[in-house]
């Protein structure tokens, strides 16, 4: 997918989210003209429409098709529900036509505003997509001004809307845009309870992307610099998936502006400066892209590796269809044949070979049935009239037939009653024995972390781990070598035995390096090396390790993906982000020190306590965790964790746990 469209595609999914936002919130209450409707509670609808926006295929037409049929949906409310199945299933031709059709005939005082307003907002997302900016920017004018002047304009629909027309604006030239532009960042920077930074920052890159696609330097670097500017403030954990995917982002974009400025030796620099930062797909394709684009053929290559390392396994096996060969594949093979790698251009070439013919006609009979849907949906009453009548003929034989079948279903259930009896009990002892043989690994398990802890003056050092299942991912160790204290906590991807036998090498690694006596970061290169090694599974493990002196209280460490730690109640802020471990080989880790923390609590913890769950599905969070340690200051390690633990089963309130929970507190004394 070229830059092109996949930045319409973030200026029309912004512009929806916006409008999704309210019309969820707002269907909660009857809107204007409600009582016209029949059947179907808007309870209902809002369940249609949820379920419409998270599938991807068009399995709800049907039911769409028969509650407009029996009167217990209206004609708008059903064409809205078609447009949005046929959105997911991305046929945004189809979807266009459905919203067309209702924006033309519908009326907001009828149907309700919140309704007429979605439907403008889509119908201008999609007409955006399909790189119809005129179409779009009529739309979503009239829709504004008429909401407007009706006095039925959130400030969540005012700014999805006019982010919609500055984007049109934006890409026909035309002078108004920069108004708008203004206006959309004044609306998002002042809204009431303050200042939506994501918003701010998605704004602000996309219109550094358009200023840089029309080749105004001095405007683009502007927006960028807002970007960068408001990635400090992104209220974000230092290593979750929306910070990572900025940064990176945000880098790459100085690279870019850069190579456009033709500071090309600059721009290398800096891209080599930034690789750390490069965590997400997202931001490795731009790399991988830039890299290309510049002849740098083999570091492009290996950059596309990483890529596939990294993406979940459905992802690299996906369709090959025209969109993938054109947008992955043949970028792939150019970069291999400029390295010179001639095993990985032929491979490449035999996908393309393989694939090319049988793509092109699956595109062709998307298209054709993608024009047949639309041309398709005049006759659909006729259609499920027939089928009405068709149904009814078929009641009889059904009753009949119905009959036949419970009758042999009785004989059936009586002839296997004392086989599924059987299987029962044989499944019930299967069961108990896998029961008993988890609980053997669960003692295995805890026996590999310690669990005496130092009896050493000055030293206050306490921890726990509990699996949220019978084994788990999670881990901690530490051990005493004459005047200095290792300690590390880690947390394995996934769950249950898979990530226990990844703990076991981690743990297992640590203490051999350890060991030696080297240094925190020196320890994470290695360990990165030895988990990275044939890692088919693309396992790794979040891990901070300390290196403690007990006379000084120097503290060296090295955070390699893992949660911040918790220090007086306040968390430690991390200079260098480093990558988890076992996910790339030949990483450089970066370790940072502390000259003295006598005095001083320090926390180290896995995700299962922040984010832990109640029987809402809500999580305790980083700001309840602060005022918790906040209130644990004058106590003991032991005291610290046991506090938590209770804590977080208070929170919970007999919920099962999700994830794993294992902490770690230690305090030298002056």
């Amino acid at each position: 997918m070229n830059v092109v469209v996949m930045l319409l595609r973030k200026l029309a999914l912004f512009a929806l989210a916006m409008s999704v936002l309210t019309f969820s919130s707002c269907m909660q209450h009857h809107p204007k003209g409600s009582e016209k409707l029949q059947g179907v509670q808007d309870e209902q609808f809002e369940r249609l429409v949820a379920e419409a926006r998270a599938s991807n295929d068009e399995h709800l037409l049907p039911v769409i098709d028969s509650l407009e049929a029996a009167g217990e949906l209206s004609s708008a409310r059903a064409d809205f529900l078609r447009g949005i199945s046929y959105e997911q299933a991305e046929h945004t031709l189809v979807a266009e036509q459905y919203y067309a059709k209702l924006y033309e005939n519908q009326d907001p005082e009828g149907e309700g505003w919140d309704l007429y307003l979605e439907v403008a907002t889509r119908l201008a997302s999609t007409r955006m997509i399909m790189s119809d900016q005129k179409g779009a920017l009529e739309v979503a004018t009239e829709a504004y001004d008429r909401a407007e002047k009706a006095g039925e304009l959130t400030d969540r629909q005012r700014v999805g809307l006019l982010w919609s027309i500055a984007a049109c604006q934006g890409q026909l030239c035309m002078e108004e845009a920069e108004q708008t532009s203004l206006q959309v960042y004044e609306m998002l920077e002042n809204q009431v309870g303050g200042a939506d930074i994501e918003g701010l920052l998605a704004w602000t890159y996309v219109m550094f992307q358009i200023e840089l696609i029309q080749q105004d330097y001095a405007a683009a670097e502007e927006y960028l610099d807002k970007a960068a500017d408001l990635l400090d403030q992104l209220p974000q954990p230092k290593d979750s998936l929306m910070l990572r995917q900025y940064t990176g982002e945000v880098a790459m974009g100085r690279v870019r502006l850069l190579d456009s400025l033709g500071q090309e030796e600059e721009a290398y620099a800096f891209y080599r400066q930034s690789l750390p930062l490069l965590l997400t797909p997202e931001s490795m394709s731009e790399a991988a892209d830039y890299l290309l684009g510049n002849e740098k053929f083999s570091e492009a290559a290996d950059m596309y590796d990483k890529i596939d390392k990294i993406l979940p396994s459905d992802n690299r096996e996906s369709v090959m269809n025209l969109d993938n060969i054109a947008g992955n594949i043949i970028p792939r093979l150019q970069a291999n044949l400029g390295a010179g790698r001639k095993d990985a251009v032929v491979a490449l070439a035999r996908r393309i070979a393989e694939h090319f013919i049988p793509a092109v006609e699956e595109e062709r009979e998307n298209d054709a049935a993608e024009l047949a849907i639309v041309f398709d949906t005049k006759g659909k009453e006729l259609r499920i009239a027939e089928q009405e009548a068709k149904l009814s003929k078929q009641r009889l034989w059904g009753a009949v037939i119905g009959f036949g079948l419970i009758l042999l279903f009785l004989i059936l259930f009586t002839i296997h009653r004392q086989r599924a009896a059987r299987r029962l009990a044989d499944m019930k002892a299967a069961k108990e024995r896998i029961e008993s043989e988890l609980r053997v690994a669960r003692d295995i398990q805890m026996s590999m972390v310690p669990s005496r802890f130092p009896e050493r003056d000055g030293l206050d050092l306490y921890a726990e781990m509990t699996p949220a299942k019978e084994v788990g991912g999670d881990l901690y160790d530490f051990f005493v070598q004459g005047d200095k204290l290792y300690f590390c906590v880690g947390d394995v991807s996934g769950k249950g035995v898979p990530a226990s036998l990844f703990m076991s090498q981690a743990v297992r690694l640590f203490r051999t390096f350890a060991g030696e006596g080297v240094m925190p970061a020196d320890i994470a290169c290695r360990m990165n090396a030895a988990l990275s090694e044939n890692n088919e599974q693309c396992m790794f493990v979040t891990m901070f390790m300390g290196l403690l002196s007990l006379d000084t209280g120097h503290l060296d460490y090295c955070n390699c993906g893992h949660n911040p730690p918790i220090l007086d109640a306040q968390f430690l802020a991390m200079q260098h982000i480093n990558p988890p471990l076992g996910l790339w080989e030949n990483e450089v880790y970066v370790g940072e020190t502390i000259d003295d923390i006598r005095g001083r609590q320090l926390l180290v913890y896995t995700d299962g306590l922040n984010e832990a769950e109640n029987g809402k599905q809500e999580i305790l969070g980083n700001d309840r965790l602060l005022e918790l340690m906040a209130g644990m200051q004058s106590l003991s390690a032991r005291q610290v964790i046991e506090g938590l633990c209770e804590a977080v089963a208070q929170y919970r309130a007999g919920a099962d746990p999700n994830d794993d929970l294992t902490l770690m507190c230690l305090k030298l004394t002056k």
